[in-house]
């Protein structure tokens, strides 16, 4: 597993929901599906006309562990540039090394000690690079995360996917194992899922995350259930259209405090800065247990 180490310039501090000492654990998450480096996008929506944009977004989130998809290695180096203090974990999709997208995770390093992390495929042979089974023409990956909060000696993980946009089968049984993964974790351990899941709220494979025995919620669902469907759609199309499907998730634990989440619709003059909107949530992973 390589792991690009990020300069640090600059310190992006996420205003501190707890006072130090306490034994409650508050963290902020961004999901942020970036729009790969598509031939098709012109003048504006081109990444070199939007990896600016893209950068002022992060910095604005103040995140603490941010999962991206569609990432090419160009990217993530623009994005290093523009967003300092954060260490890279993830691989390229197509030979575990640099080739094809991320689904990266992103840790702001003054907060986080890395203690273990990987990449695993969503196949039937999830240990070998660019494997896919499912009737999937797109090859389809899971980046995970061991953390440690470097003021408290608390850790969470973190896992960030890109689920498929065609096979139903391939999105049923990617959740299948990236719950296996959940569940093999240290018990009572607290975790954050993030990604483009591909999904809409009422799709089986949501459906299954929720129905997993330790039963995660969905954080911006959760502080926002009167929302109508056509308020809540996560993929702008470049457009700024809230009528489109909800299908980028955090994820936490059930029974986590949250304390507020955001669909992320900002604009330069009407323009966005990927084809999805952000997602951000700051939570509150409660007292261990004893």
């Amino acid at each position: 597993m390589t792991r690009r180490i990020l300069i640090l310039t600059a310190a992006l501090m996420l205003p501190t929901l707890l006072h130090a000492g306490e034994s409650a654990l508050a963290v902020r998450a961004l999901t942020f599906n970036l729009r790969y480096i598509n031939p098709g996008d012109t003048e504006a929506r081109t990444w070199t006309a939007r990896r600016d944009q893209v950068g002022q977004v992060i910095r604005d989130a103040k995140a603490d562990v941010i999962g991206v998809q569609e990432a090419f290695r160009s990217m993530l180096d623009d994005v290093a540039e523009r967003v300092p203090g954060y260490e890279e974990i993830g691989v390229g999709r197509e030979d575990g090394k640099t080739k094809g997208e991320y689904a990266a995770i992103l840790v702001r390093k003054e907060r986080f000690k890395v203690l273990e992390s990987g990449t695993f495929w969503l196949s039937d042979t999830p240990e070998i690079p660019n494997s896919r089974t499912w009737k999937n023409r797109v090859t389809r990956i899971c980046t995970w995360a061991e953390l440690q909060d470097q003021a408290t000696s608390r850790v969470i993980y973190v896992y960030n996917t890109h689920l498929d946009h065609e096979s139903q089968e391939a999105r049923e049984k990617g959740v299948g194992l990236i719950l296996e993964h959940v569940a093999a974790r240290t018990p009572g351990t607290p975790f954050i899922i993030t990604g483009d899941f591909n999904a809409a709220e009422d799709n089986p494979a949501i459906e299954k995350v929720k129905a997993s025995p330790f039963h995660p919620i969905d954080t911006w669902r959760e502080l926002n259930p009167a929302v109508p469907a056509a308020e809540s759609g996560t993929m702008s199309q470049f457009t700024g259209a809230r009528d489109t499907a909800k299908i980028d998730y955090i994820f936490v634990p059930a029974g986590t405090r949250l304390v507020d989440a955001e669909i992320i619709r900002t604009n330069v003059d009407g323009i966005y800065p990927s084809d999805h909107y952000p997602v951000r949530a700051s939570i509150e992973f409660g007292p261990v247990e004893k």
